[in-house]
């Protein structure tokens, strides 16, 4: 394939490895060549920088992504369960990466593998999480001040003031920022009074 083929997601050989696609970005004009840049991951888990001139070729790595489920953490260790076949992987720190917090035991998430070893994992854009401390609201805060609560994860994450403990927030993944609150209606219809 050719630099202006690769898009977000592909595995690329880059300097004889593997390597995961996690941004890519076309830049230049016709007249002084245009230049494909990549951020991408190595099989160690480390960010790279790649600039490629567009019509360069790149060879794509086959890989295989694999519906499984988070069991338990042990140390630097995550071990994950093959939905089809029950066999169980150990996944290093380094491949799971910081978005690690985000993993629930016995949470289904995709896991891609290169040459027979587990080496990225796609996690959700957005997550949901229950708030498990928040401050009251500050009076004399309106609806665009922020407060910092903490999710059953560990995370700190800034919301508006009207949060509050217990209630479920939708999180985004990759920058860490609260999106909006879950809300749900009572399903018991109200009886009206005697």
């Amino acid at each position: 394939m050719i630099a202006t083929d690769i898009r977000t997601g592909n595995f690329i050989q880059i300097n004889g490895k593997p390597c995961k696609v996690l941004s890519q970005e076309m830049r230049g004009s016709g007249k002084f060549g245009k230049t494909v840049h990549l951020r991408i991951r190595d099989m160690e888990g480390r960010m790279h920088e790649k600039s490629l001139r567009a019509e360069e070729k790149v060879e794509e790595v086959e890989y295989r992504r694999v519906k499984m489920q988070f069991l338990y953490r042990d140390n630097d260790q995550f071990f994950f369960m093959n939905m089809e076949d029950y066999e169980q992987f150990p996944i290093s720190e380094k491949v799971v990466g910081k978005e690690a917090i985000f993993l629930k035991e016995n949470s289904e998430i995709d896991v891609d593998f290169v040459e027979g070893k587990p080496v990225s994992i796609d996690y959700p854009k957005i997550v949901e999480l229950k708030v498990v401390s928040a401050p009251p609201a500050n009076k004399g805060g309106g609806d665009s001040t922020y407060k910092e609560v903490e999710l059953e994860n560990g995370l700190m994450l800034l919301t508006p003031q009207f949060i509050k403990e217990g209630e479920t927030v939708r999180v985004n993944t990759e920058d860490l920022s609260y999106l909006d609150r879950l809300t749900t209606k009572s399903l018991n219809p109200k009886v009206p009074p005697q």
